[in-house]
């Protein structure tokens, strides 16, 4: 959350770049409520239902010792923690995709909304009770000074908010403690025309391609294994499962160095790896410390099936997702078997139980189809998932408890006028609620929801909430199109397709210059990250991995290409650590005949004909020259190929020794008709492409050399 410091009299924006007027939810000297009595309270007291009536109120600056408006603790010093609170209205459809938020603290602060820590400021990591001391001594101009902060629009609710601050002393000596805030809509500002190039976002795209014998990633970037296909487990025995899907990073303690990492298995039974790993700093690169499978072998589960994408939750679980449904009861509990999301504990490896006498269970109310994926809103209270197959729908779940999934309201979305040709004809759409709460209900969710007359999308793979603008964002692969819309609780609005469509042609910067390439077919995956770059993985076509800017419209396209995947392969379930330093995804069922890498450890990977997952990164944060090597780096655009087009006969030239080279040449559907390797290392090779290009009048050569790698399209003279 960035942060700026003004003095109250130089609270001035500029307006050169602005280009919306700001509302004001609660100015400065507002009124807040407020508990003084310097005792702890209950870990609840910060959340939105929580009963404050009984609390002193006053208007800000609240405090002692410097002029406020409202002393607190009667004037005497000594106060180590006092706790405000400040209940407001909004209409979400009137706020701005990020709010500021203006904070004058004297001396540290926590601020939470709707009971979730969105501000920690001059405050230490980690658990803070009452009698945690802020981190510095505020003092001089800081004191009057207004801190301020972003917090997303889609930490808000429609209607009652709560937002609620933990104000802590230096000391108990301290002679002063003082608060006041405002919250109102940020001025909407021309982004950044560059990347800072510190962000997983900033590359340069891949040149468009056919699938290669390995994996391309932008130039920018690194790639390390972490596991693969038929690698022992540490603990409990057994073997790494095949089909890599979905692919879940659960931080310890917020860690993005240390944290759980969840595998999907696409197999029959399923299954999940359940993998500890952390992040060493000195190596740059990943250590895997424990493996161990999930045991979904209980008499009240019998087991899972294609375990395909899922999610992770706010509070820190793993949701996996049966794709196919059966009609079987094994154990005679009344379930059909196989149909349903389940939730795993990342700490245990062990599926959770939500009944009372603590057996195993499948999350029945959120009924049973060919399930993709979840994704929970932050405030732990509305599920998002769809079906890919049977009905092809988008399905909304909202807890009866927040943090609890066994029990809930379903809901199935209806567009209003329905689609054509794959768009929405209007904007507009309802939430129809769905019978869930017997068991005859759960069992049979598809035929209500047809019923019902919920759209049908055609492969509904995911669905994700914009971290930018609180929308929500679905794909339909059959349709191979994005949409987006704007959830307003039992309607939605502003229902339009975001990007895609499978002939749509998008340009972009490549290191070859500016490319055109089809969006073409299988959307898969999507994931956001924290920017609001949409990552959208396909299982179709050439799959690819695309990066859409939150600004992209249809009108004014914004799309790069970031990996291309290795021949007969996906990719799948893409997932980031916290500080978006570190995306985590996996490479689905290539084929044995791809070749072997080299990835960040500097060491030689084999998955041919294995499914495995990898970690990737900006090369300053995976990997070192020492683990590297020393190779002289060679930059794509130094490398030619000649001439282009030809009758067969080219040569490629180097300014600079490339070692170890290899050259494959893939005919336009992906298959190897020529490669080679140099044994001895050369800076121009002759190569006599005649006879593949009286078959093939085109031909995609990579040419590949330690540290360097680039594709060129040949063309027959």
């Amino acid at each position: 959350m960035k942060r700026k410091l003004l003095s109250v009299a130089a609270l001035v924006l500029t307006t050169a770049s602005i280009v919306q007027a700001q509302t004001t939810i609660f100015p400065l000297g507002s009124s807040w409520k407020f508990n003084d009595n310097d005792i702890a309270l209950a870990s609840t007291w910060k959340d939105a239902n929580y009963d404050t009536s009984s609390w002193a109120s006053g208007n800000g600056p609240l405090g002692y010792g410097d002029p406020v408006t409202t002393v607190i603790h009667n004037g005497a010093t000594g106060l180590l923690t006092a706790y405000f609170t400040k209940d407001f209205t909004v209409n979400l459809a009137d706020l701005t995709n990020t709010m500021e938020f203006g904070i004058r603290r004297d001396d540290g602060i926590i601020v939470y909304l709707n009971g979730e820590e969105v501000i920690r400021d001059n405050m230490p990591a980690g658990v803070v009770t009452h009698t945690t001391l802020s981190s510095t001594t505020i003092d001089g101009a800081a004191e009057t000074a207004i801190n301020i902060f972003s917090i997303p629009k889609n930490k808000f609710v429609q209607g009652v908010n709560r937002i609620s601050i933990e104000l802590h002393n230096r000391s108990s000596g301290s002679s002063d403690l003082t608060v006041d805030a405002y919250l109102k809509n940020s001025a909407v500002v021309t982004p950044p025309a560059a990347c800072t190039g510190t962000h997983i976002s900033c590359f340069t795209s891949i040149v468009p391609t056919t699938q290669t014998s390995k994996l391309i990633i932008p130039s920018q970037h690194r790639f390390q294994m972490i596991l693969k296909e038929g690698d022992a487990y540490t603990e409990g025995g057994g073997l790494v499962g095949g089909l890599n899907d979905f692919t879940g990073y659960v931080a310890k303690n917020a860690s993005s160095t240390d944290g759980y990492l969840s595998v999907n298995h696409e197999t029959n039974p399923g299954g999940v790896t359940m993998a500890e790993i952390n992040y060493n700093s000195t190596s740059k690169l990943w250590e895997l410390t424990r493996s161990r499978g999930v045991t979904f072998s209980a008499t009240s589960l019998v087991q899972t099936i294609r375990n395909c994408s899922g999610g992770v939750t706010p509070w820190g679980t793993i949701i996996t997702a049966e794709e196919s449904v059966t009609g079987n009861d094994t154990n005679g509990d009344g379930y059909k078997d196989y149909g349903w999301l389940v939730e795993i504990d990342p700490v245990t490896a062990q599926v959770m139980s939500h009944n009372p006498n603590g057996t195993k269970d499948k999350l029945w109310q959120m009924g049973i189809m060919n399930h993709e994926n979840v994704v929970i809103n932050n405030a732990g209270t509305v599920a998002y998932y769809g079906e890919d197959g049977g009905t092809h729908m988008v399905y909304k779940y909202v807890m009866d408890t927040p943090n609890d999934l066994s029990s809930g309201n379903l809901y199935v979305l209806k567009l209003d006028q329905g689609l054509s040709n794959g768009n929405p004809v209007a904007t507009t759409a309802t939430w129809v609620q769905i019978p869930n709460k017997t068991q005859a209900d759960q069992n049979n969710t598809t035929t209500l929801a047809s019923s019902l007359l919920g759209t049908q999308f055609n492969g509904i793979e995911d669905v994700e909430i914009s971290p930018i603008d609180g929308k929500i964002y679905f794909t339909a692969k059959g349709l191979s199109k994005v949409y987006r819309m704007q959830d307003n609780g039992t309607t939605a609005s502003q229902v339009e397709t975001f990007v895609g469509g499978s002939t749509t042609q998008y340009s972009f910067n490549t290191s070859d210059g500016m490319k055109t390439e089809s969006w073409g077919s299988g959307n898969d995956n999507l994931t956001f990250d924290e920017l609001g770059n949409l990552w959208v993985l396909q299982d179709g076509g050439k799959n690819y991995i695309w990066v859409v800017a939150p600004d992209h419209t249809q009108a004014n396209p914004k799309v790069r290409l970031f990996a291309s995947m290795p021949a007969g392969s996906e990719p799948t379930g893409l997932t980031f650590t916290p500080d978006h330093k570190f995306g985590f995804f996996s490479i689905q069922h290539p084929n044995s005949t791809i070749a072997t890498d080299i990835d960040a450890t500097g060491n030689v990977i084999d998955y041919k004909g294995k499914s495995a997952t990898m970690v990737v990164a900006l090369q300053q944060f995976l990997g070192t020259s020492a683990v590297l090597g020393t190779t002289e780096t060679v930059k794509e655009t130094e490398v030619t190929v000649s001439p282009n087009p030809t009758s067969g006969l080219v040569k490629i030239n180097s300014p600079k020794t490339l070692k170890n080279l290899q050259v494959t040449a893939y005919s336009m559907d992906g298959k190897i008709v020529y490669q080679k390797k140099f044994t001895e290392n050369s800076s121009s090779v002759n190569l006599d492409f005649t006879s593949q290009l009286q078959v093939s009048r085109v031909l995609m050569l990579n040419i590949e050399a330690e540290g360097f790698q680039k594709t060129v399209k040949i063309l027959k003279k």
